[in-house]
């Protein structure tokens, strides 16, 4: 969170070659096909337990839904499931399951079984054991010319109860570790066409064809483009839904500056607006319209929503009353997420085939594809599914992912074709156009000392 710098890439010979910005998402090595960061929720909010330890040192732990119950809205709310019971509280599931009569007492996508909706989902948005909700979803615009298909959006789940230290005096975390399955639903742009002014602004109105076509807004409202713009030398403001459209640059991006020299014209970084910033046009996630608290896209279009986090791009506020269409899963990542107000470092190694390896797996070195078997273990039966997927031959307690390795010889068994014998990542070094960040640095900043009943404060 924050503003400025947060960190720093380091290279062999180069230190601090290049800045990591706070509140910024980084991923992936080099030449990631996304252009980073992709910015985080603002308003993210988990509570854990906190017991002493010994003179100002706490003992941080996992807190339950229960524990976390209350809230305007309700901390643990239906988000799917029975109409009548959307938006209050609830603990588990089925606690916003029933009693239905037909299919249309429940959300869209549901069917009333027996008497109870079967999609029903119980949102856990601030506890912080296994099943609980991480910050609201997270988009991941792919603002990249011609990468809007590839946008992402992401809902991140707690897989192990949080563990972790802190000190009162100092305002300090350490180590506070969150596991994470990072839920991954390639959704690309799911609002081409939006409202303008009328009785449902900022509502999808993208028609059948997407971009370019249209369907009524309310009141007096205008279903215009949301897609893209031309870059210069087209005039300012020009809607775009592809290259074509711009006559004299030849190129639609799907973000605008929002001031500065280049106002309103085609953008994909802050690089492109100076002076100002590029305002993305991609909503990966559905939206919590803030003005009619309302959700725009999605399974729950139009349902009513409390936005998660404020309006800091195109792509947000998101609102876990708003899920992505579940047909867009593309499986899940599981995240070694781990929080500190300090500074930590993670170096990259040598291995017999790549250098600057940050995260390595077994791998085919010459297709650049990695083995997959159930568990991640190297004897787990081989699976083709998507990562994170739990289909035959794997289960919910041992999904389809990739095999981690140390050296090559922790993948001389993975002979299954067209073979895995490699370890490595997909490429070499972190988040730059080049291979070769050795060191990533991420620095933290303490609160300072916590009072009782004083105002929260970041760290």
């Amino acid at each position: 969170m924050g503003s400025g710098e947060c960190g720093h890439l380091d290279a062999d010979g180069t230190p601090n070659f290049f800045p990591l910005a706070c509140g910024g998402l980084y991923f992936g090595g080099a030449n990631v096909g996304v252009p980073l960061p992709s910015k985080v929720p603002d308003q993210g909010s988990s509570i854990t337990n906190a017991a002493c330890a010994s003179g100002t040192t706490l003992t941080l732990t996992g807190a339950s839904a229960s524990e976390t119950a209350g809230g305007t809205p309700p901390n643990n709310r239906c988000v799917q499931g029975l109409t009548t019971k959307l938006n209050t509280a609830c603990l588990v599931n089925a606690d916003c399951a029933s009693t239905c009569t037909t299919t249309t007492d429940c959300s869209p996508g549901a069917a009333c079984n027996a008497g109870a909706c079967s999609n029903a989902k119980c949102a856990q948005t601030r506890c912080t054991n296994a099943g609980c909700l991480f910050g609201p979803p997270l988009p991941i615009p792919n603002s990249s010319h011609t990468g809007l298909a590839t946008s992402t959006c992401v809902i991140n789940t707690i897989t192990a109860n949080a563990s972790g230290t802190a000190d009162c005096n100092a305002g300090s975390t350490s180590g506070l570790s969150l596991p994470l399955r990072s839920g991954i639903f390639l959704t690309g742009d799911l609002m081409p066409m939006r409202c303008s002014g009328g009785t449902t602004p900022g509502a999808n109105c993208s028609g059948g064809g997407g971009c370019g076509t249209t369907l009524a807004c309310g009141g007096a409202g205008t279903c215009v483009n949301d897609t893209g713009r031309c870059r210069a030398p087209d005039p300012a403001n020009t809607p775009c839904c592809s290259d074509a459209d711009c006559t004299a640059s030849g190129t639609c991006e799907t973000g605008a500056c929002v001031g500065g020299a280049n106002a309103n014209l085609g953008c994909i970084t802050d690089a492109d607006c100076p002076s100002s910033t590029c305002k993305t046009f991609i909503q990966t996630c559905p939206i919590c319209n803030a003005t009619s608290n309302k959700c725009n896209a999605g399974i729950n279009d139009t349902l009513a929503c409390t936005p998660g986090d404020s309006a800091i791009d195109g792509d947000y506020p998101t609102s876990h009353d708003c899920p992505p269409p579940p047909a867009s899963s593309l499986g899940a990542l599981p995240i070694s997420f781990v929080l500190d107000s300090g500074t930590v470092t993670k170096t990259a190694v040598d291995l017999t085939d790549q250098v600057n390896v940050f995260c390595a797996f077994c791998k085919n070195k010459a297709l650049n594809s990695f083995a997959r078997r159930c568990g991640g273990t190297p004897a787990g039966s081989v699976c083709t599914g998507n990562t994170g997927t739990t289909g035959a031959p794997c289960s919910v307690a041992a999904p389809c992912l990739p095999i981690p390795c140390t050296a090559n010889a922790d993948c001389s068994g993975q002979t299954q074709s067209p073979g895995f014998t490699s370890c490595g990542q997909r490429t070499s070094g972190a988040f730059t156009a080049s291979n070769i960040a050795r060191t990533i640095v991420e620095t933290g900043s303490p609160s300072g000392p916590l009072t009782v009943g004083g105002a929260g404060a970041p760290s």
